[in-house]
């Protein structure tokens, strides 16, 4: 008998680990960059009075270099920004200058929009500098909703007091997609909501190609982010986020 429960035990299918909540987050996080990206986008920021559109081109390397260039509309063009590490540039070539954003201007809307340079340089935030707690899951076709609290960590330096997101593990290959993220000052108010959809097969990943951020305080305003092309894991070196780059508008 003891031989017999033995045998059936181990014929039982092994329930699935529960993935873990930072691992889930860090790909979430990664899922629009990789480890090294190149991509377009149409980035169209609407207010109750207007509404323009921007056509953007931009490498990743890491998390921690950037190289962002609008392509148009003419106005703007050739507007590039850099990332390295946690310092930043603007190249303006109607001026032919470069100047460098100090930290009083982090927080500062990057190119009008509803994201500021703070969003570029603490890409990994969200990932290193705070504590994930799982709220719930929610299981639809094909894929499990994960539905995680993120909380500071004690000093980090951050902007956020708490965050709200939902991130969707699939079934068939494992990928790990963001479908929306809420952020809360640290008084408890709803900042922002960024909303991820559209998700497609680009360079073999499976992505979101629309990001909608929408301000909670101002009535009738968003930016919505249309990626059209999207590269991973280009061997691209540090040298090619350069200052002298920069200087050169990009060539």
């Amino acid at each position: 008998m003891k031989a017999l429960l033995a045998l059936l035990v181990l014929s039982l299918p092994a329930a699935a680990a529960e993935p873990d909540l930072r691992d889930l987050v860090d790909k979430a996080n990664k899922a629009l960059r990789g480890d090294s990206s190149h991509g377009r986008l149409i980035m169209t920021i609407e207010t109750p009075e207007w509404k323009r559109s921007l056509e953007i081109e931009g490498w990743n390397k890491e998390r921690t270099f950037a190289f962002i260039k609008i392509l148009s509309p003419a106005k703007e063009r050739g507007n590039t920004t850099l990332r390295r590490k946690t310092e930043m540039w603007v190249y303006l070539p109607k001026v032919e200058r470069v100047i460098k954003i100090p930290p009083t201007m982090m927080h500062s809307t990057w190119q009008g929009s509803d994201f500021t340079y703070e969003d570029i340089v603490k890409a990994d935030s969200i990932v290193k500098d705070y504590t994930h707690k799982l709220l719930g899951t929610t299981k639809e076709p094909g894929r499990t909703v994960y539905h995680i609290e993120a909380t500071p960590k004690p000093d980090a330096p951050v902007v956020w007091g708490k965050v709200l997101t939902d991130v969707a593990l699939y079934d068939e290959d494992q990928s790990v997609i963001p479908l929306n993220e809420l952020d809360y000052s640290e008084r408890g108010e709803l900042i922002r909501t960024i909303t991820l959809s559209d998700i497609k097969i680009m360079s073999g990943r499976r992505v979101p190609s629309r990001l909608e951020c929408v301000p909670a305080k101002k009535k009738g305003q968003r930016t919505v982010l249309h990626y059209q092309e999207l590269t991973f894991d280009l061997p691209l070196d540090e040298s090619f986020f350069s200052y002298q780059r920069l200087q050169k508008g990009g060539r």
